[in-house]
Parts: C-alpha cells; sequence; structure tokens
C-alpha cells in the first residue's frame, strides 16, 4: 500500500486513515520511526500493557533512568516484531 501524505510547515505529516486503522493507531499512541538510507519505516509502538515485565530493577528508577529504560525496551519489542 502506498500513500501519499504533504508535511506541514511544523514538520508534522498525517497518517492516512486507512493506515491508522489496519495498524489500530489511535490519538496518542507512540510511533516508532527508523530510517534506513532515505527511506523511513514508520510502526506502532507497544504500548505499556505489552512492555510489562521488559524492565526489572530492585532500585528505584529517577525520571531519566525510567525514560531512558522505557526507549531501549520500546525499541527491543519492535525489534523482535
Amino acid at each position: 500500500m502506498q500513500l501519499i501524505s504533504t508535511v506541514t510547515s511544523k514538520g508534522q505529516i498525517l497518517i492516512p486513515v486507512s493506515i491508522r486503522n489496519k495498524l489500530n493507531i489511535k490519538p496518542n499512541d507512540r510511533v516508532i520511526f527508523d530510517v534506513s538510507g532515505v527511506k523511513i519505516v514508520a510502526q506502532k509502538a507497544p504500548s505499556t500493557d505489552q512492555m510489562y515485565g521488559f524492565i526489572k530493577t530492585k532500585n528505584r528508577l529517577s525520571d531519566n533512568q525510567l525514560e531512558e529504560a522505557i526507549n531501549k525496551a520500546t525499541k527491543k519489542c519492535a525489534s523482535e516484531k
């Protein structure tokens, strides 16, 4: 499926409704962008429910450490698909 969208002056693009429906992308969902040469591959990021159990620690994490752990788990979960 190939569809065209325009980049706004703010650098935003609209994901066509047919793609949002197919990937079940809802408002406030996160999207992962992978750049390979001149191509961009976008995929829906896993929800926090899907990532449950990826982060294992006995220590309390700072906000920065937690954000870093979430990003790492998101990348790991996306690479396993």
